[in-house]
């Protein structure tokens, strides 16, 4: 085994001078040793070995990783700070730690005058993060780092980089000929894919790009080089015919390999494609048995291979890639970066990779003369690093420019490469390495406080067995030592001593690996209840000797990867009825379902007039009501029962619209008392966390809306969005969304390792430690092995794959080294010595490929015998080996109501009564799209997207991403969703202004569509809003927010039953557009009729009401002429709406306007066929009516209310 040679660390007496590094395993107390040194600092402790003078708390920068480190630690030094203080006016301390350094205080009286000037300036001190620690420094030096005076910080800039790649795509890809597009789109069918491919190449630090294009190469030179190589092997091939058949049989190669069957039909197949002609890179996939490497592995043992040059040629032409994919990825990363960084400096953004790339720079600057790094190490002439495992090339560059070789200047790196797990963030342990070596002096934290000796001796041998245990010499392991106080932590069972370690083997060859994931979750789950239960019955004990108590849940963690490993773990321990939380679940709160079921009320509460909505409502588990309740609710014998939970909704709608909707929410708890309602659920804290937090953020969001159905669609949205897993909101929008924690003193915690590492638990379970993903990708982020530089290979061969595998091994041990220190008394892991693909011949398994395969086996593969034998010999005090069938374990189960009876389903109490009469409810709300549905029923309107827009083969974007020329709006996807996204977008609009290039983009975002729209979609808006609508000179721009209404929403009673031949009796006789539809066949009507105008305008004193329609009628403006859109209204029925709006908007002006006159006041109505909208004329796209008098006062008439709501 190497041998490392390490100074062991005294805080009290190191030598605060130059660059020191401190290496320190976990539960050795690094926060103790900082906390320590910075009281040294602040009080110029250590005799010879102290620092040059006393530093106040603002000149002793500490830099850490997270806000909640910055934090803790912050919290850690005052309550220390303080504490010394009242020591050193006692003259003694309980803390052995300020005990010790009481000794080296000579003047009292001067120490306690400066620690409580720190104390009361605590608030001051320079803890920051490292990107907190940029931001001040480039805010305290604008003009050295060339940054605006006044920028704002973005968290997320994702909708930037999905912007700039879309317009990439566009630029890049829309001016090339056919068969160019043809390859790209083989490889992305839009940006969006090409962004899912650039994402972890733009994240943190700039990797060097192992290949580098040609100067001026561009996509169609490489496009006819790589057509010509192809057409280069065809001609080749064509050349040499039946020669390389007879070249082939008349060697000593494997004829069971090469038959003349199998030769001729090879032969065949490339000689067919040959032949074909060249415009795509499709190469036969058995090519490759024609070249020389192959042939030569298949000829037999001292034979003669088969040898022509043209087999060499294969060779080569197969080695090199024959593809566009490199260079685009290569010229999108090149534009996208350019792109979002002047959209960055033209808007005076910064994101947080920029601020230590700006500061970097500008402390890289010859210019400045190195002023920037004296005004900062002035500032702060000492920096103590915590968490420097987790840094970066460009981190440690800022560093290094600022305090390496710096005489009276001290730089202080603390950490641990054995911890470095957050490389998916940008973390690069190879600066570590880096930083180690170029660093003189190390000195080590060998003893560990935290955990039972038996556990510390445990880890010790476990990473013992290989001489290099994370891969790498420069990250060694060192056995770590203990204390005497380690000795007393102690687990025990039924009064026996129980190990730290415990590893519990499971193997079964027929079971796939999620069923092997899912049956080591219930044995999990089964181990835990047994040691509750244990714990309970007092039998299972833990703690420090003498003082011993009884094993609860709250002490037991269970340790995952990810959120799937923690979903398999939570629904095991529901089945054995253990309630858990997990801790670092990301999920937003419009996933739960309270989401779903607060968006039912809402809908309730604005309509509860309609039955279906109301009783979708009262069937949630917010309200509770069973089908019996609701049963009896809808019959006549209960309508003053039903009229009364109508009138208590409307009262939650009154107060909704008088305080917002927060304060709804409270009412309706308080009314309908949830808390006491939801008792027989389960979680039932858990759920009114929910409500409430929900309620917050719509009453957040209700501040932007215009009425309660844009919150409520809102609300429908942010839950889409999250189903679809397409939520681009900015990260402090995400943050507000994640689900809050409940109390979660008493429930088991499900953690994952990334968030667990710092913290320490009592007991902990690591099911699925043997888990392991090879890297299969053509992509690959590697660092070589002399210079330790980030590559990122686009082509990588199979060595850097090897390199890339060695370090996501690496990674994986540190994971695993992590985990397994987290616990204090015991760790029991699971092992699956499964197959990865399919069982070998040998019965060797691929638990090798693991990490904790690799500790156990040495990296060498192994059968499952093997396996227990070594874990046999490893088996000790401290460690012990059990199979999962072994496990002891007890289920939980709650007593049930099936329980008391033998058969259940044969209990005629469980029957369902079934129903004799006749179900019918005349009284309901209508609507004109009811109406037009009842009149016009379709087995497709049963079926959802059951269209011709669903059986397309190619969606509109699809087919035009490769266009040469433009979209337009007949391109635009057709259906009820585009209808919805562009209501949506002219709803939202000022009309006065063209809606902005960012709105668009978030409009498209959110309803899911391309941002390659947006350049059209700005286009048609802006043209919508500036054509003439007609002679008089209407446009939609000129109308003012006083003269425009948006989305008025009207209700009138039908106070007998409507019959439906009169109404179209009227209609026909009244409306030349009416005479020529087909006769109306809808029931009679009663109740409520309701409805929703897109826009009423006034223009010159008169009322005009304006209807957009996304229908499709063609691919050319003509196809929208004056007869197309009257056969569409005819089709659609439009005449019944127009003429419902108009009898609507006829009596809201009769009751609110003074001498109103139809004639004189009513103007008429427009219908928008948006997509044949043509900013030069008014005939296409644009359909104008205005009914009769006569008309309208016949249906007023006819529906015999005066009445307005």
């Amino acid at each position: 085994m190497i041998i490392h040679q390490y100074e062991s660390l005294n805080p009290f007496i190191l030598p605060l001078r130059s660059s020191l590094l401190i290496e320190a395993s976990a539960g050795t107390g690094k926060t103790f040793t900082i906390v320590l040194l910075y009281l040294r600092l602040l009080l110029r402790l250590g005799n010879e070995n102290a620092y040059v003078r006393p530093l106040s708390i603002e000149e002793i920068l500490v830099v850490t990783f997270t806000e909640a480190a910055t934090s803790e630690l912050r919290e850690r030094i005052r309550e220390n700070i303080h504490e010394l203080r009242l020591a050193c006016i006692r003259g003694y301390s309980n803390n052995v730690m300020l005990m010790e350094l009481l000794k080296y205080i000579s003047n009292t009286a001067d120490a306690i005058s400066l620690l409580l000037i720190a104390e009361s300036q605590i608030d001051k001190a320079a803890i920051f993060t490292i990107h907190g620690f940029c931001q001040r420094m480039i805010n305290f030096n604008a003009f050295e780092s060339k940054v605006f005076f006044k920028h704002k910080l973005i968290e997320n800039e994702e909708l930037l980089l999905k912007q700039a790649t879309a317009d990439f795509w566009r630029y890049y890809c829309y001016p090339l000929k056919q068969d160019i597009i043809r390859v790209i789109v083989n490889e992305w069918k839009g940006p969006e894919q090409l962004f899912v491919t650039l994402k972890p190449l733009l994240q943190g630090k700039l990797s060097t790009l192992s290949i580098i294009p040609k100067d001026g190469e561009t996509l169609e030179l490489r496009h006819d080089h790589n057509l010509s190589n192809i057409i280069n092997i065809k001609q080749h091939w064509l050349k040499l015919g039946k020669q390389i058949i007879t070249l082939i049989s008349d060697s000593d190669i494997d004829k069971r390999s090469y038959s003349n069957k199998y030769l001729l039909l090879w032969f065949n197949q490339i000689s067919k494609w040959a032949k074909s002609e060249t415009n795509s890179y499709d190469i036969p996939n058995n090519l490759f048995r024609f070249g020389q490497k192959a042939l030569q592995e298949k000829t037999k043992k001292n034979g003669v291979s088969p040898y022509h040059l043209f087999f060499l040629e294969i060779d080569q032409f197969l080695k090199k890639a024959v593809s566009l994919r490199d260079l685009v990825i290569i010229l999108a990363l090149k534009y996208v970066r350019y792109s979002v960084q002047k959209e960055k400096e033209s808007r005076a953004l910064l994101g947080f990779d920029d601020l230590l790339i700006k500061l970097d720079a500008a402390l890289q600057l010859e210019d400045n003369k190195d002023q920037l790094a004296q005004s900062i190490r002035m500032r702060f002439p000492v920096a103590l690093i915590d968490e420097f495992q987790d840094t970066d090339p460009i981190q440690y560059r800022i560093f290094h420019k600022l305090y390496m070789n710096q005489r009276d200047h001290i730089l202080l790196l603390i950490g641990d490469p054995k911890q470095a797990i957050y490389a998916f963030r940008g973390a690069d342990v190879f600066t570590y390495i880096k930083a180690r070596n170029e660093i003189k002096k190390h000195y080590t934290l060998g003893t560990n406080w935290r955990s039972s000796a038996m556990m510390i001796d445990s880890i010790n041998t476990l990473f013992s067995q290989v001489e290099m245990p994370f891969l790498f010499k420069d990250i060694p392991f060192c056995s770590v030592k203990f204390t005497k106080a380690n000795h007393l932590l102690t687990l025990k069972f039924k009064n026996c001593l129980q190990p730290a370690l415990r590893f519990w083997l499971h193997s079964d060859h027929k079971l796939t690996f999620n069923e092997h994931q899912n049956f080591i979750a219930q044995k999990c789950a089964l181990d835990i209840s047994y040691w509750i239960h244990s714990g309970n019955q007092k039998q299972a004990l833990l703690g420090k000797i003498p003082t011993l108590r009884p094993i609860q849940a709250s002490d037991i963690t269970v340790l995952v990867r990810n959120r799937s490993e923690a979903n398999l773990i939570r629904d095991a321990l529901n089945q054995v009825n253990i309630p858990s939380v997990y801790l670092s679940n990301s999920d937003t709160i419009y996933m739960v379902t309270e989401a779903r079921e607060l968006l039912w009320l809402l809908q309730a509460v604005l309509e509860p007039e309609q039955g279906t909505i109301l009783r979708t409502a009262l069937a949630t588990s917010l309200l509770a009501f069973n089908a019996l309740q609701i049963d009896n609710l809808i019959s006549y014998k209960n309508q003053c029962t039903w009229h009364k939970i109508v009138d208590m909704f409307t009262r939650w709608r009154l107060v909704w619209e008088k305080h917002g909707i927060l304060p709804m929410i409270h009412t309706i708890i308080q009314d309908h008392q949830l808390a006491e309602e939801t008792s027989a659920f389960r979680n039932i804290e858990r759920r009114l966390i929910n409500l409430l937090h929900l309620g917050e953020l719509l009453q957040e969001a209700s501040i932007k809306m215009n009425s309660l159905h844009a919150l409520v669609r809102y609300l429908s949205r942010q839950i889409s969005l999250c189903i679809n897993e397409n939520n681009n909101e900015n990260n402090k929008s995400v943050n507000q969304q994640q689900l809050r924690s409940e109390n979660n003193i008493n429930l088991i915690k499900i953690v994952t390792i990334y968030k667990a590492k710092g913290l320490q638990y009592p007991l902990v379970w690591f099911p699925f430690a043997t888990g392991f993903r090879e890297i299969n990708t053509d992509i690959v982020l590697y660092h070589d092995r002399k210079y330790f530089n980030s590559i990122i290979d686009l082509n990588a061969s199979n060595d850097i794959l090897n390199l890339a595998q060695q370090e996501k091994l690496s990674e994986d041990l540190r994971l695993l080294y992590v985990a397994l220190t987290r616990s204090i008394y015991h760790c029991s892991v699971g092992i699956i010595p499964y197959f990865q693909n399919t069982i070998k011949k040998n019965n060797k398994t691929d638990f090798h490929k693991s990490a904790l395969g690799y500790l156990l086996q040495r990296g060498k593969a192994a059968t499952e015998q093997q396996l227990i034998k070594i874990l046999e010999n490893i088996k000790n005090t401290g460690i012990d080996v059990v199979s999962s069938q072994k496990l002891n374990v007890q289920h939980w189960k709650v007593k049930t109501i099936y329980d008391n009876h033998s058969s259940h389903y044969d209990n005629p109490l469980l029957n369902a009564r079934k129903v004799t009469r006749k179900l019918t409810d005349s009284w309901c709300i209508s609507s004109y799209t009811s109406l037009y549905h009842q009149n016009t029923y379709n087995i497709s309107d049963t079926i959802p997207n059951f269209g011709l827009e669903f059986v397309r083969k190619k969606s509109n974007i699809e087919q035009n991403e490769y266009k040469i020329e433009s979209l337009t709006p007949h391109d635009f996807p057709r259906g009820v969703k585009s209808g919805i996204f562009l209501h949506e977008i002219f709803q939202s609009l000022d009309f006065m202004h063209s809606p902005s290039k960012h709105e668009l983009s978030e409009h498209l975002s959110r309803n899911g569509y391309s941002l390659s729209w947006q350049p059209m979609l700005n286009q048609w808006v802006t043209n919508v809003l500036n054509v003439q609508l007609n002679k008089e000179g209407i446009k939609l721009f000129e109308l003012s927010p006083n003269n425009r209404l948006i989305e008025m929403t009207f209700y009138f009673p039908i106070n007998h039953l409507l019959e439906v031949q009169k109404l179209d009796e009227i209609m026909r006789y009244n409306d030349s557009l009416s005479a020529e539809g087909p006769i109306l066949n809808i029931p009679k009507i009663y109740g409520m009729l309701k409805g929703c105008i897109d826009l009423v305008f006034r223009w010159h004193n008169k009322y005009y009401i304006l209807d957009y329609k996304s229908n499709w009628l063609g691919s050319e403006l003509n196809s929208y002429n004056l007869s197309a859109m009257r056969k569409s209204m005819i089709t659609h029925r439009y005449d019944l709406q127009y003429q419902l709006y108009t009898l609507a908007l006829h009596r809201y002006l009769k009751y609110r306007m003074p001498n109103y006159n139809y004639e004189e006041h009513f103007g008429g109505v427009f219908y928008l066929f948006l997509r044949g909208i043509n900013v030069n004329s008014f005939s296409n796209g644009i359909f104008y009516i205005r009914p009769t008098f006569n008309c309208i006062s016949k249906l007023d008439n006819l529906l015999n209310s005066h009445s307005m709501e």
